[in-house]
């Protein structure tokens, strides 16, 4: 695949239903039936076909349901690569996983690392143990889930990436974390960050959105209208990155470390 030097993201913004999958995806198709622009990525929120829950037994799908088989499609349909992440069921145990779906309908997989231990994550769903690194049109993109944002030794980026992307479910009540940390990441991972957060309400609270895509200075390039449904585009740069990083290499003087996985 060639080098897409000017890579345009759609951020999704969307509400969601409660473990009715077919009413997430009837929502998400009518939004990006509005859209007028041709996007290469597609970012939407996590779990966005159920639902944040910890109800995994009654709304996890396999691989092959609903919700995968629907991205699937859906990269085909539009000729785009899709982000989202998925309540899943396989072999047993539930994961919240991240796919990353290719225009031709393959996709790789990413099981968020930090489980929300505050909500109860972490006794229904099985932690990842490795970060994904898909390599896309020339660029190095890694998708990270929600949590997943206030731990910066796990996105810190010893992988010479150059999108960070966070799906989410970040509610209200820790929205100054939502605003801050997605510029910090991208400021100290010299990378764009794009996130994606759903709007609406649950039984634990509202979700305003505040979707947005951040450059490596930290300056807010696009940001989603504030507790609506909507669709944000945006276009940045590969060669303007790279550019930035050689004139100030800091990256190459970042400690080392070692990473214990348990």
């Amino acid at each position: 695949m060639s080098t897409i030097n000017n890579l345009k993201i759609l951020l999704v913004q969307h509400d969601v239903s409660l473990g009715d999958i077919e009413a997430n995806i009837g929502r998400i198709d009518s939004l990006l039936n509005s859209c007028t622009q041709k996007a290469d990525i597609i970012i939407l929120t996590e779990m966005f076909s159920t639902g944040f829950s910890m109800k995994p037994e009654l709304f996890a799908e396999p691989v092959t349901g609903k919700a995968v088989t629907w991205l699937c499609e859906k990269a085909k349909n539009l000729d785009s690569a899709i982000i989202a992440s998925v309540m899943i069921e396989d072999s047993g145990k539930y994961y919240n996983r991240a796919f990353f779906v290719y225009p031709d309908g393959k996709y790789d997989c990413y099981d968020k690392r930090h489980l929300f231990g505050y909500g109860g994550e972490d006794t229904k769903f099985t932690a990842g143990k490795s970060l994904l690194i898909v390599e896309y049109s020339g660029w190095k993109i890694c998708p990270l889930v929600c949590y997943d944002l206030r731990f910066p030794v796990w996105s810190r980026n010893t992988h010479n990436y150059d999108l960070l992307v966070y799906m989410a479910s970040w509610p209200n009540a820790r929205q100054k974390v939502w605003s801050i940390l997605p510029v910090a990441r991208a400021m100290e991972n010299q990378c764009y960050v794009a996130t994606a957060n759903r709007t609406g309400s649950d039984k634990t609270g509202n979700y305003s959105g505040e979707s947005k895509i951040v450059n490596q200075f930290g300056e807010i390039l696009a940001q989603s209208d504030i507790g609506v449904e909507c669709l944000t585009f945006c276009e940045i740069s590969l060669s303007q990155l790279h550019s930035e990083r050689a004139k100030f290499p800091f990256l190459n003087d970042a400690d080392t470390f070692y990473l214990q996985i348990e």
